[in-house]
């Protein structure tokens, strides 16, 4: 049988995390995010979990071999074997080149495009608390203006939401991720979607073209 194999890529913000999980859920996949494997690996105390420790613990960027050698020991396991999700994997030309090494199969790969206007309406109108709630000035809104609804803390502005960070992270998406579509039509087959649909609406967009894709290769 077939291994299905997918990878959500778009700009921060863009719900593609949410797609993923969606779509794991339907096909009874594992999601894999580089960030999970991380927390995975560190408390499993293995020697790559060991390495990433102490270069996350710095404030450093984990190596691109050490993120393959993760991700390559991960899809080997039990529950990939009938296919995986990738959520965020990969970022940069030279990580696109070492997962192209590690999977030999075709692959699929969502992109959820989104505009940079949307993106900072998204993320720059977030708010968080202390306590781990989080708001949006549009489709959450507080009770109170300001006040955390559950616990009354003051919500604030995270750092990564902050307006200079956000138009750095664009910046960086659209000159090392967004080029990545080029070589993903080598690898694979592309789909792109519209991410400034309604959740539901997109999830089924994507089960479709998956269902009218496999359909077609019987």
């Amino acid at each position: 049988m077939e291994r299905r194999i997918f990878i959500f890529f778009g700009p921060p913000g863009s719900g593609k995390g949410t797609q993923a999980l969606l779509l794991g859920e339907k096909l009874n996949l594992p999601v894999i995010s580089t960030g999970e494997l991380f927390r995975r690996e560190e408390e499993l105390d293995t020697n790559l979990g060991k390495k990433v420790k102490k270069i996350t613990r710095r404030g450093g960027l984990v190596p691109d071999g050490i993120v393959a050698k993760i991700i390559k020991n991960r899809i080997a396991e039990k529950d990939a074997r009938k296919g995986f999700i990738l959520d965020g994997y990969p970022r940069t030309k030279r990580q696109f080149g070492f997962l192209s090494e590690i999977v030999k199969e075709k692959m699929v790969f969502i992109f959820i495009n989104v505009s940079d206007k949307e993106v900072k309406k998204r993320l720059g109108e977030r708010r968080a608390c202390k306590c781990g709630e989080v708001y949006h000035l549009t489709f959450k809104k507080p009770k109170t203006s300001g006040i955390c609804d559950s616990c009354g803390g003051t919500l604030f502005i995270r750092k990564d939401d902050r307006k200079e960070v956000i138009a750095r992270r664009l910046k960086i998406y659209h000159a090392k991720t967004e080029p990545l579509i080029e070589y993903a039509g080598k690898a694979g087959k592309v789909f792109v979607m519209d991410g400034e649909e309604k959740i539901q609406e997109i999830k089924k967009d994507i089960l479709k073209r998956i269902k009218n894709l496999y359909s077609s290769k019987r």
